[in-house]
């Protein structure tokens, strides 16, 4: 495996591109595809950003709903319906081919650098996003490097990117979301997983902000806790019907409600999401913190 000779000018474009404006990215994407894709192109592409020989993709398999790869220099997951990039991940022959050499060159020397090379792989592996920012930043050495490069000696650089929408009914449950790892030394990327998500359905509201209060409350009241109407947030937002690691064919994002109440750090906490269309009650939960503590 041969270092692309651009991989640094690439680095320092993208630095100097952004400016003092902060780590947004914002490009014009293709709608997500609804139904099966060409994974063997995906595939390819994936592994061409991950500066490895595309061909590959000849090895892919599938496997319990998606696409994978698995040997001595990488492992790759993609969704078998959708082509998005769940995981990928440098295996033993990185490690062997490029061993750690503290007081020799990096390619990436500073947090600018380390972000440019994250943005250059997201842009490249066609991780589909409106517009996202690196939240959680962080230059690892010693010991807390060594677990995050699967036991192996670096200097690392660490992030969350974190899909951000202009259509508020896409935030948080069906935005998505991810991290990735850079190699200070070679300035490769060694780890990158995200979230998927499936297509949206038509936004359509069955019942309203009233009734899906009333439906958390209860299912609450089931577990003990005595939440007052007035404690309880609500938005109508797109939920998915789906794992953040496999999509099914039936899989959509569908309107519906997220719910919270507590009032304080000792009270009831509660949670819910509310099928917006059926009034069908899709995850809950509510705990006392305290009690999660064994006070």
């Amino acid at each position: 495996m041969k270092l692309r000779p651009s991989l640094f000018a690439v680095a320092a474009v993208g630095v100097m591109a952004l400016g003092a404006g902060g780590w947004i990215y914002r490009d014009q994407l293709s709608s997500q595809a609804t139904g099966r894709v060409d994974t063997q192109a995906r595939m390819r592409q994936v592994l061409q950003a991950f500066q490895l020989d595309p061909n590959l993709a000849s090895q892919a398999r599938t496997f319990n709903g998606s696409i994978q790869i698995g040997n001595g220099s990488v492992s790759v997951r993609l969704d078998e319906q959708t082509g998005q990039l769940v995981s990928v991940s440098r295996s033993r022959d990185f490690y062997a081919n490029y061993p750690y050499k503290p007081e020799g060159p990096h390619v990436v020397r500073s947090e600018g650098d380390a972000k440019a090379v994250m943005a250059a792989f997201i842009r490249d592996a066609g991780v589909e996003m409106e517009s996202y920012e690196f939240e959680g930043f962080k230059t690892l050495e010693g010991e807390e490097a060594t677990q995050a490069a699967s036991g192996h000696v670096r200097k690392i650089y660490t992030a969350r990117f974190v899909e951000r929408k202009s259509d508020p009914r896409f935030e948080a449950t069906a935005s998505r979301s991810g991290s990735i790892v850079v190699d200070g030394q070679t300035g490769l990327i060694l780890r990158f997983s995200s979230i998927i998500l499936p297509p949206a359905a038509p936004w359509e509201l069955n019942i309203d902000e009233a009734r899906a209060k009333e439906i958390a409350l209860d299912v609450w009241q089931q577990s003990g806790a005595n939440i007052e109407p007035s404690m309880v947030r609500i938005h109508a937002k797109y939920v998915s019907t789906g794992s953040s690691k496999k999509i099914l064919p039936e899989d959509r994002l569908i309107p519906g409600y997220v719910l919270g109440a507590s009032s304080d750090a000792d009270s009831w906490h509660c949670f819910a999401i509310i099928d917006g269309r059926s009034g069908k009650v899709m995850q809950n939960s509510c705990h006392i913190p305290s009690r999660m503590r064994g006070e």
